[in-house]
């Protein structure tokens, strides 16, 4: 291959990962334990079962902090990968003669397997939110209950992490509802910065202040910072930043392009692609910035490493063999395989944080020039899901803390989540932006 074939496919692997280098020009619930409930009920896992009907009528109470609660509860859990929310218009039961109850049989007429039943109850600045969770074939004593009290300010927390208390009452693991999201979106000419927001759409806020184009972010394992490329030096470098915003400081301003950082899963590493040597190389970074190892070295382009959740493997986008394809790698830089081999324009691994399931979602090209998700399992490469079709071009594929939903760009504008298994999808952001980036889950 040429180097100006070289360059050529460098901008565009970069521009349909987001990278857009084409550019280069204390929340404290107050809960009350129920009888056995450390038990997890049941395997809403179960490959082909059915998702989990769950009723979330509008809560008694404030009706600003109702609608609210109605409206966060039944998005995080219509997105969680175990629940189909029921309809309200099919609802039977007599809200206001049930209040916090429930009368099981009017609730199973509507096919309503769990019922969520909450009271908001606003004191000045304050908030108490009061959740009741049943099942329905349990009768009509709740299987879950459990009080939150904090400042209005933070009822969609509150919200939040009770929707995380009802996923784990179900599975025996963490929801996500306790994250974040980063991406990067136009401000101002060619400015463009990096925003911040609760993986919902909520809470949106600006972190970088450097009046450059600054793109690419990523977490920190801890949540406490971002890792972002800026041109605000002149050309493109490596950053880090607090997640909140605050002082920017440089990681790697080396010769060329330093881009696409991300932490190893302890943070001791940054895997990240430098072009010092006058091709796009990965290597291997102390968190403070300093090589440590030159991963890759041929005369073709090798970028955008994801890392494994164990830390021991990173997967990047090469074109050795002739077009870009996802390849794997020990985090040492030995053992360099292609993983995938079906399409001829793979790009954007990212690498599942579950341990149990071991696969990566990437963006392919489709034979319309479209761009859209797929996941491809690491022990068996055959196995490749497409998770969006035939709704524009969807790219920079990132995943929820606990791997149960993918969040990504769309041409049809902004951020969209899709659980795993593709079932429900749903756009969280409406505004510009590019290359998201979902947080660890975080701790208020």
């Amino acid at each position: 291959m040429s180097r100006f074939r070289n360059r050529n496919f460098f901008v565009g692997v970069l521009a349909g990962t987001a990278a857009l280098v084409i550019m280069l020009a204390a929340l404290v619930p107050v809960s009350r334990a129920e009888p056995n409930d450390d038990v997890v009920r049941f395997n809403l896992t179960t490959s082909g079962r059915d998702l989990y009907k769950l009723a979330i009528p509008k809560p008694i109470g404030d009706p600003a902090i109702a609608q609210m609660t109605t409206d966060v509860a039944s998005t995080d859990l219509g997105l969680a990968g175990f629940f189909k929310v029921v309809d309200q218009k099919a609802y039977l039961a007599n809200l206001v003669v049930e209040g916090l109850g429930i009368n099981p049989q009017d609730w199973k007429n509507v096919g309503a397997e769990g019922v969520i039943k909450a009271r908001a109850t606003a004191f000045g600045n304050d908030v108490k939110l009061e959740f009741r969770l049943y099942e329905v074939t349990k009768g009509d004593q709740p299987v879950l209950s459990k009080d939150y009290r904090g400042s209005v300010s933070s009822a969609r927390a509150l919200v939040h992490q009770w929707c995380n208390d009802v996923v784990r009452y179900y599975t025996g693991e963490d929801g996500f509802f306790n994250s974040r999201i980063a991406f990067a979106s136009s401000t101002a000419g060619r400015r463009r910065d990096i925003f911040v927001m609760d993986w919902d759409g909520s809470s949106v806020a600006s972190v970088t202040t450097n009046k450059s184009h600054n793109m690419l972010p990523t977490w920190a394992p801890d949540g406490s910072e971002l890792l972002f490329t800026s041109f605000s030096g002149g050309k493109p470098d490596l950053y880090a930043i607090g997640s909140r915003g605050g002082k920017q400081r440089v990681i790697s301003a080396r010769n060329g392009i330093n881009t696409g950082g991300t932490y190893s899963p302890d943070g001791s590493k940054i895997a990240v692609t430098l072009s010092q040597d006058g091709n796009s190389e990965i290597y291997l970074l102390s968190a403070a910035g300093a090589i440590l190892k030159r991963l890759t070295n041929n005369p073709f382009i090798d970028t955008s490493p994801s890392w494994s959740p164990d830390g021991s493997h990173l997967a990047f986008v090469s074109d050795r063999h002739g077009n870009p394809q996802i390849w794997m790698m020990a985090a040492d830089g030995s053992g360099q395989t292609k993983l995938t081999r079906r399409g001829n324009y793979n790009q954007e691994p990212s690498w599942c944080p579950r341990k149990d399931q071991n696969q990566i979602a990437f963006t392919a090209r489709d034979e319309k020039f479209s761009y859209d998700i797929f996941t491809v399992n690491v022990d068996n490469p055959d196995q490749v899901k497409r998770i969006t079709e035939g709704t524009g071009s969807n790219m920079h594929p990132t995943w929820a803390p606990n791997g149960r939903a993918l969040a990504y760009e769309s041409t049809r504008g902004g951020i969209w989540i899709s659980t795993a298994d593709a079932r429900v999808e749903r756009q969280i952001y409406r505004g510009n932006a590019s290359a998201p980036n979902w947080s660890p889950a975080l701790k208020h």
